[in-house]
């Protein structure tokens, strides 16, 4: 695995076509969260709400340790959530252990829901980090949308905001048993 620690840059606005192009825009992403060193290097470590949406999270980055490296140092400003958005944690845990290990020590800080049945997962697929949203499409071929734009990004509050309505929590870290 590559070091992407080295030169992190902001994802570009715009269209970004095919799986590979897609995966490297969420790493980008997840990597710019962390506190730039040096200081003047792009940074979204001013977010404070990151919201991943994904049936099952089996193709994105999650499992990297510098992706977790960039979520820890995030997570340490403090008063910064991360909600995950899924449908299937369980195969969430088994294509990504490493991450599933990581967030028991971040547990406080990270909100996991999944659909109550019979409400589908929202139409929105991908990463929203006021002011920017990633949304990842899959027909015909995989894109993904990068946007700043503040009507879409309220968009796509409203939307998971409704869709947490109907949502449960899921994915606990410890299983209970007799």
């Amino acid at each position: 695995m590559a070091d992407h620690t080295s030169s992190i840059t902001l994802p570009a606005l715009g269209w970004h076509a095919g799986s590979r192009a897609c995966i490297d825009v969420l790493r980008q992403s997840l990597l710019a969260l962390a506190p730039a060193q040096p200081a003047d290097a792009p940074s979204w470590a001013s977010v404070k709400r990151v919201c991943l949406i994904d049936p099952d999270f089996a193709d994105w980055p999650l499992d990297e340790p510098p992706v977790l490296a960039a979520l820890t140092a995030w997570l340490r400003q403090g008063g910064r959530r991360l909600q995950l958005l899924g449908g299937d944690f369980q195969a969430t845990g088994r294509a990504l252990p490493q991450l599933s290990r990581w967030r028991r020590d971040w547990q406080h800080a990270i909100e996991v829901f999944q659909p109550q049945p019979g409400h589908p997962l929202p139409a929105l697929r991908g990463l929203l980090a006021t002011p920017y949203r990633l949304q990842w499409f899959e027909v015909p071929e995989p894109r993904m949308r990068v946007t700043c734009d503040a009507r879409q990004t309220r968009a796509a509050t409203a939307e998971i905001a409704d869709f947490l309505q109907h949502c449960e929590a899921a994915w606990p870290t410890t299983t209970l048993g007799l």
